[in-house]
């Protein structure tokens, strides 16, 4: 026999259940701890994973738009060429390439939701509008609007990506 098996036979049986009872709640302590502490790391594995991958998806989000925005003056180039007043003087071969890649162009921006903000007959809003220019008007009612677009402004969904270059009625009594 063991030195355990000995110890039992000498404990008399209701101090021996007492023990046992007693062990049997401190190894349910010990499960539940260990429990709590897995369920724990197990949530924090999950909140860090998700976390992760919206870093991700917002980098991925920003360079995206980066690379657009410097990709923004390129179309602008290619919109003023084709309002220039040399334009008529290009052979027509010249004018359908520049057009073409202007289209081009704007379905690449279309392809990412990239749509342009629409400026002139609204009212001014500096969150999508940048003011560059006042021109004076008599009509209070016509104080604020946008009035001509300078250069174009971008959004992808809410987000800002350019605001828009804009000149704006001014009321004058």
């Amino acid at each position: 026999m063991s030195e355990e098996d000995i110890t039992i036979e000498e404990e008399s049986t209701p101090d021996l259940v007492k023990k046992l009872r007693e062990d049997l709640k401190k190894c349910n302590a010990e499960k539940a701890d260990y429990l709590a502490g897995w369920q724990r790391a197990k949530a924090d594995f999950v909140n860090a994973r998700r976390e992760e991958e919206e870093r991700r998806a917002d980098f991925s989000g920003f360079v995206e738009v980066k690379i657009i925005s410097d990709f923004l003056p390129v179309l602008d180039s290619l919109e003023i060429a084709t309002k220039d007043k040399n334009w008529q003087t290009l052979d027509k071969t010249w004018q359908d390439g520049i057009k073409c890649l202007h289209k081009q162009f704007v379905e690449v921006l279309k392809g990412y939701n990239i749509e342009e903000i629409k400026a002139v007959s609204e009212r001014f809003d500096p969150a999508k509008h940048e003011a560059v220019g006042e021109v004076n008007t008599g009509d209070e009612k016509e104080d604020g609007m946008v009035v001509e677009e300078i250069r174009k402004g971008y959004k992808l969904g809410n987000k800002i990506i350019r605001v828009t270059q804009v000149k704006i009625n001014k009321y004058n009594k």
